[in-house]
């Protein structure tokens, strides 16, 4: 590793930035600028610095790097409680416990004999105190929710008077934590808590026996929680979270001799998982498949927290790859996983050899129903998205929203990552207005109020159909159990998505009936405009997106008449901007098929040709681009679309 940290280009960045970093500012910040009652930002920077420079000096010897992870440490110690969750007048350990357990196991092991014994034994006795014991109890009212008092937020702690104004109902909170990455991480950080508590030999023996059988158990819960393919339904972001939380913690175990819980987790599919969310573009090689949460926070310029820390995702693909022998792993942390950490570097094995993925037509269909159509894994590939499938944590209103990229810009999307707190107005970005997706008489689909957070809601749909040939795929999904138990009177609900991949051009196909009044349908279809670098435009029967690298431009068919216009979001209006859409609305209807045919090309190129033929039984859509052409028949007369393609 040592020799890794000094030569490999892979981790030049790193290491400049561990060797850069700014320690007398921080010194600065530990002596007078840190609150000890700030069990959310500042124990996350002190644990961060705890561990890199804990890490830097076992690479580089580097005394003053020790030195400050001592003082950080110190100054962790001080803090009365790590974290502000509480049962009743019991801390609760959901992500400042476990990350300070992780960070000072961490620093005990690798500063050695740099920390004093008195001081070890003065850390242990907080290791177990402050972070295992809250972490233990934290995951036994998520086992045992009904006999939990509840949760609140202490009353001494910062995040009290932040979150306390206009609060979250938390009586469910242990509840819906059962199988979200609130679960994971604590879990995590007990296990390698109890794993160095019981290695210095400083524990009651039934204090670590308690530690270790609920660690196990509640890592072991999320057996199931992946899905047998490997995917994750709390998205990428949320998923490499929970994930680095939970292979830590099996290797601290594995290594330790506690346990061996290496095969319980899908965990190479888990990679496919991560691999076929990517969505490379011309201004961040490192976006997702936004569905969800499943992006991070996004900036205009620099992709990462709004505090500064790097986005991650190579620690556990370089883990997977050394473990597994996996190649399209090491692929992966290698080229689309962002910045490396640490942790990266310390599972890294160049011995293992990465496997690009093809870059060629094809479709990924995950046990998620979160369907992802692409000619390959580069910025410039074609990228079409379809969000079916149940609820999970975080999720959106989004059943059959779609993502289009292509050209190396996202031109069809789904605003990315709209804040959490309910009453922020933005929350209704997270609705079904929020998405490029279907409306009824203004309304989208079931989803919850937020006042119990993120949490996943009933609303779902299903994959009802899919089909390929030569240059194409399509896709179908039925989200009219999503949308009827917001509204009695939705008959159907259907979009099929079909994708060609040579000329490059989707065609959207909305099926939507009514039982007893008629209702206006529109299809929203939203804009990237973060840097303020997108113009939409409407017609009578179309509409363009135009980005500084591409554009879509798409043309309308109905059989009830309809009307195009441009919209903002009614949020304040300098987030407005980022997001605006152009809306396809129809008359009063009590059933139509609304299509949208789409081709896609760069800046300066002319748009591709698009025509309707139609009859009672069938409407034709042919679409000619410089490629070729193709037709698609479309015959709408059931619920479900029947299309055939042809050319």
């Amino acid at each position: 590793m040592r020799r890794r940290f000094a030569e490999d280009p892979r981790f030049a960045t790193m290491r400049e930035e561990l060797l850069g970093f700014h320690k007398k500012a921080e010194r600065q910040f530990l002596i007078s600028e840190v609150n000890l009652e700030d069990q959310c930002h500042h124990i996350r920077r002190i644990c961060d610095v705890i561990q890199n420079m804990a890490f830097l000096h076992l690479m580089t010897g580097q005394v003053e790097a020790g030195s400050l992870a001592l003082e950080s440490v110190r100054t962790l110690m001080k803090f009365p409680f790590w974290d502000f969750f509480i049962e009743g007048d019991r801390v609760i350990g959901v992500q400042g416990a476990p990350r300070c357990a992780v960070a000072v196991a961490a620093a005990l092991d690798w500063l050695g004999e740099l920390v004093p014994a008195d001081e070890r034994k003065a850390w242990l006795m907080n290791l177990a105190e402050k972070g295992c014991e809250p972490c233990w109890l934290g995951l036994h009212n998520i086992r045992h929710p009904r006999s939990t008092k509840g949760w609140s937020i202490n009353p001494r702690s910062v995040m009290h008077a932040e979150r306390m104004t206009f609060p979250n109902d938390n009586a469910r909170r242990p509840e819906i934590t059962q199988t979200t990455n609130l679960r994971a991480a604590p879990a995590g950080g007990l296990a390698i808590g109890a794993v160095m508590l019981g290695l210095q030999g400083k524990v009651p023996a039934a204090d670590l026996d308690r530690w270790l059988e609920m660690a196990i158990h509640s890592l072991r819960v999320f057996e199931t929680v992946y899905l047998p393919d490997g995917s994750y339904g709390e998205g990428v972001n949320y998923g490499n979270y929970t994930s680095e939380s939970i292979f830590l913690a099996l290797v601290a175990m594995k290594n330790n001799g506690v346990a061996d819980l290496r095969s319980g987790i899908n965990w190479r599919g888990h990679l496919q998982f991560m691999l076929n969310m990517a969505m490379p573009t011309a201004e961040n090689p490192n976006e997702v498949v936004n569905i969800g949460d499943s992006g991070r926070h996004r900036g205009q310029v620099v992709f990462q927290h709004p505090d500064g820390r790097a986005e991650s995702r190579s620690a556990l693909a370089f883990w997977v790859a050394r473990e597994f022998r996996d190649g399209s792993a090491q692929w992966f942390g290698e080229h689309l996983a962002a910045a490396h950490n640490i942790w990266s570097l310390i599972f890294f094995d160049e011995t293992v050899v990465a496997q690009a993925p093809e870059n060629r037509p094809q479709t990924w269909y995950p046990d998620l129903d979160w369907v992802v159509a692409r000619t390959g894994f580069r910025s410039d590939d074609l990228v079409v998205s379809l969000r079916s499938g149940i609820g999970w944590n975080h999720e959106h209103a989004d059943r059959n929203s779609i993502i289009i990229k292509c050209h190396g810009e996202q031109l069809i999307v789904d605003p990315c990552r709209p804040p959490y707190p309910f009453y922020d107005p933005c929350w209704m970005m997270r609705t079904t207005a929020g998405h490029s997706a279907i409306l009824v008489d203004g309304a989208g689909h079931f989803y919850n109020n937020g006042v119990e957070g993120t949490n996943s809601t009933h609303a779902q749909a299903r994959l009802v159909g899919k089909g390929e040939g030569a240059g194409y795929s399509y896709f179908v999904s039925d989200a009219t159990q999503a949308y009827r138990i917001a509204n009695l009177e939705i008959k159907a609900v259907v979009r099929a998505v079909l994708v060609f991949f040579e000329l490059k051009a989707v065609v959207v196909v909305d099926r939507v009936a009514k039982y007893k009044e008629p209702a206006k349908i529109e299809a929203r279809f939203f804009a990237d405009n973060w840097d303020g670098a997108a113009e939409i435009a409407t017609t009578s029967d179309g509409f363009e997106v135009h980005r500084p690298g591409a554009f879509a431009c798409a043309k309308v068919f109905c059989r009830a008449a309809v009307e195009l216009g441009t919209g903002l979001l009614p949020i304040p209006a300098e987030r407005a901007a980022k997001h605006p859409f152009v809306a396809v609305t129809t008359e009063p209807t009590m059933a139509t098929t609304l299509i949208t045919a789409f081709t896609l090309g760069r800046r300066g190129e002319s748009p591709g040709q698009i025509s309707f033929i139609s009859d009672p039984v069938w409407i034709d859509v042919t679409i000619g681009t410089n490629a070729g052409s193709a037709t698609c028949r479309i015959n709408d007369g059931a619920t479900v679309p029947q299309l055939v393609v042809s050319g």
